[in-house]
């Protein structure tokens, strides 16, 4: 099994790589991480020399980067994005460039190379504000911020994607995740 991580060396995506690589010696990681604020080369150094993973500096955004990443893979996970609500408010543009129209490039790419499933980590904020609620995959949509908002289009483009072409998509909304190598 080879896949295409996005987001890679971010804290959640270079978790999963690492679990990926410790779990599954037969598969192949290919990282294709634009190394923003979050992603740093450092988090998976120790992988740098594996024959079963493979870095590529680039942009989900970037229609030829992207392609390079899922040549021959079977599945493609998104964890690329921009995050943290006070950076939205500050300049959601890139916020919609990356998680509405990188995610757009990634379900193109997915479809046109034929990858078999397509996973996009989103996040709970898509349904608003908590304040102890608890939430359900049929709960409706509630973006109170333009991050919250940009999660919302890219989840949206995968379930036009899945109703449309057929695509198998999984959309992923866990809530704030801490741990090793978070920026």
């Amino acid at each position: 099994m080879k896949i295409a991580v996005t987001g890679g060396c971010g804290f959640i995506g270079s978790n999963f790589v690492r679990l990926v690589l410790a779990e599954r010696p037969g598969w192949e990681v290919v990282n294709l991480d634009k190394l923003t604020y979050a992603g740093r080369l450092e988090n998976l150094a120790e992988f740098s020399s594996d024959p079963r993973y493979r870095f590529v500096k680039g942009d989900i955004c970037d229609p030829e980067a992207v392609r390079e990443a899922m040549t021959g893979c079977q599945a493609a996970v998104n964890f690329a994005a921009e995050t943290h609500v006070d950076r939205s408010i500050q300049e959601a543009g890139t916020f919609i460039d990356t998680d509405v129209r990188g995610t757009y490039t990634m379900l193109r790419a997915a479809l046109d190379s034929g990858v078999g499933r397509f996973i996009q980590i989103s996040t709970d904020e898509v349904y608003g504000s908590s304040a102890g609620d608890h939430f359900t995959e049929e709960a409706p949509l509630k973006p109170g911020n333009p991050y919250s908002a940009s999660k919302c289009g890219g989840d949206l483009m995968c379930q036009a994607f899945f109703n449309t072409f057929r695509l198998p998509v999984v959309v992923t909304r866990s809530s704030n995740n801490f741990g090793p190598y978070q920026h």
